[in-house]
C-alpha cells in the first residue's frame, strides 16, 4: 500500500465574510484543534486571479462551497482536483427538492458532509456515494470592540428579541415577515418588548429591504449594516432572546451561536436546527409542510419546506417572554447541549476519524471511482466551455470576424477534449 501524507485541501471562500467563510473558517478551526495538516485555497482568488498559484498537496480535498457554485468551480479549477484524488463536497441545501440542473455536477465527487440529517436525506435522493454528516462546530469567543455604539441596538428597558439574515441568503426562506406579524400579534399592546431585526445585503436587494423597513415602529427596529464577526457575536450576547421563523435551515448558525452564549432561542421544529434544539433546550413552533409561496432567485415552485404556525408561533413568543424560570433552564440547557455536542474539538475528531478511514482505505476507494470521475470531470468542463461560447456567439454574431474566431475556438477545444478523454 502506498503512504500518503493524512492531511486535507481546503478549497473555498476562506477569506470571505458571509456565510460560507465563516462555516468554512469553522470546519478549518476544528481540523486544526486535532492537528490535522491543512492545505487552503482560496475560491475567491482562484476566480479573480489567473496568476494565483495553488497544488493539491494532500489526497484528500474538501470543496466547500454552494451548490449554486459548482458549475463554474468545475469549468475554472485546476482539473488535478479530481486526479488521483479523493474529493469531499462540503454542502448544505435548505428545500426537500434539488433541480437537476444543480443535482448534475454532485456526482463529481467522491463523497458529501453535510452538517444535519436533514441535508443528508435530501443529498441520498440524487448522490450514490457516501454521505457524512458533519456539524458545523460551535465556538463563541468574544472579544473587545473598539466601537461599543455599533452593537447598541437594544433598548435597556426592554426585552429585545433578536433576529439575524442575510437578503443574500434569500428573504423568502428566513421568513421575517412572518416574524413580524406574530410579534404584533404577541406584543402589540406591550412596550416593554421589542424585537430587532439586523440584516445585511440590503443595498443589493433594495424592494426587499425597502419592504420591511415598512414595518419599523417603536418597537420594531430593522437595521441593515455589515458588522464584523466579533461585533455579530456581541449583538447576539446583548440581546434577551433568539429567534427565527424560518421556513427551512440547512443547519442555523446563529441559532447554535445564542444557544452557546445562554440565550433562550426560539425556532421553526424543522430542518437543520433540530439537530440540535429539542423541547428541552429550545421553544420549538409547529408547522405543517407544503410548497413556496413566492419562488425567487434562489428556490424555484417546486421548493417544499414547512410553514410555521401562526398560532404556535405567538404562543411560543409569549411563553418566552412571560415564563422566566421555564426561559432560564431552557437556555441553561441549550448552552450545555452546544458546548458539548458542537464544540471544535467535537467536531475535529469526528472530522479527523473519517480522514483516517479514507487514507486507511484510499486505494480501495479511489480504484473505482478515480479515473471515472476525472473524466466525468473533463466531459463537463467540454460542456461548460461549449455553452459559454454559445452564448458569445449570440452576443456576437453581426460581427463576422469575431463570430470566425469564436468558432476556432470552439473546434479547438472540442479537439483538446477529445484528446484528454483519449489519454
Amino acid at each position: 500500500m502506498k503512504t500518503y501524507s493524512e492531511g486535507l485541501n481546503v478549497i473555498g471562500y476562506t477569506e470571505g465574510e458571509f456565510g460560507l467563510g465563516e462555516a468554512i473558517r469553522l470546519n478549518i478551526n476544528a481540523a486544526k484543534k486535532l492537528d490535522i495538516p491543512i492545505n487552503l485555497i482560496n475560491y475567491e482568488k482562484v476566480k479573480q486571479n489567473i496568476n494565483y498559484q495553488y497544488s493539491f498537496t494532500y489526497s484528500v480535498n474538501l470543496v466547500q462551497l454552494s451548490l449554486k457554485d459548482l458549475e463554474s468551480f468545475i469549468a475554472i479549477i485546476d482539473s488535478n482536483l479530481f486526479k488521483k484524488k479523493y474529493s469531499i463536497l462540503f454542502l448544505v441545501w435548505e428545500s426537500e427538492y434539488i433541480p437537476p440542473e444543480l443535482a448534475e455536477n454532485l456526482n463529481l465527487f467522491n463523497e458529501i458532509w453535510t452538517p444535519s440529517e436533514y441535508c443528508k436525506k435530501i443529498f441520498e435522493k440524487t448522490f450514490k456515494n457516501p454521505i457524512t454528516i458533519i456539524p458545523h462546530p460551535v465556538e463563541v469567543h468574544l472579544k473587545p470592540v473598539s466601537n461599543q455604539k455599533a452593537i447598541q441596538f437594544f433598548d435597556d428597558n426592554k426585552f429585545s428579541f433578536l433576529f439575524i439574515f442575510s437578503y443574500h441568503s434569500s428573504i423568502e426562506r428566513k421568513n421575517p415577515f412572518f416574524l413580524i406579524e406574530a410579534f404584533k400579534a404577541a406584543f402589540d399592546n406591550n412596550d416593554n418588548v421589542e424585537l430587532v431585526i439586523k440584516t445585511v445585503g440590503g443595498k443589493q436587494h433594495k424592494k426587499q429591504m425597502q419592504r420591511l423597513k415598512r414595518f419599523i415602529s417603536k418597537n420594531i427596529k430593522i437595521y441593515d449594516v455589515e458588522l464584523d464577526k466579533n461585533s455579530v457575536n456581541h449583538l447576539i450576547n446583548t440581546c434577551d432572546a433568539y429567534v427565527s421563523m424560518h421556513h427551512s435551515e440547512g443547519f442555523g448558525l446563529t441559532l447554535a451561536e445564542a444557544m452557546y452564549l445562554g440565550k433562550p432561542s426560539v425556532a421553526t421544529n424543522y430542518s437543520g436546527n433540530t439537530e440540535f434544539m429539542n423541547i428541552e433546550n429550545s421553544f420549538l413552533i409547529d408547522y405543517k409542510l407544503s410548497y413556496i409561496e413566492n419562488f425567487d432567485n434562489n428556490f424555484c415552485s417546486e421548493t417544499l419546506w414547512a410553514n410555521p404556525l401562526f398560532s404556535d408561533a405567538v404562543k411560543k413568543l409569549r411563553s418566552v417572554y412571560e415564563d422566566s424560570s421555564l426561559r432560564v433552564r431552557k437556555a441553561m440547557n441549550a448552552e450545555i447541549f452546544v458546548k458539548e455536542k458542537l464544540s471544535f474539538y467535537t467536531i475535529g475528531t469526528m472530522i479527523k476519524n473519517r480522514l483516517n478511514f479514507i487514507y486507511i482505505n484510499f486505494d480501495d476507494l479511489v480504484a473505482t471511482q478515480c479515473q471515472n470521475t476525472y473524466l466525468l470531470n473533463q466531459l463537463q468542463f467540454t460542456r461548460i466551455e461549449i455553452a459559454q461560447l454559445k452564448r458569445e456567439i449570440r452576443k456576437m454574431n453581426k460581427n463576422k470576424v469575431i463570430y470566425l474566431v469564436v468558432i476556432l475556438k470552439n473546434v479547438t477545444r472540442k479537439l483538446k477534449a477529445k484528446f484528454l478523454l483519449a489519454t
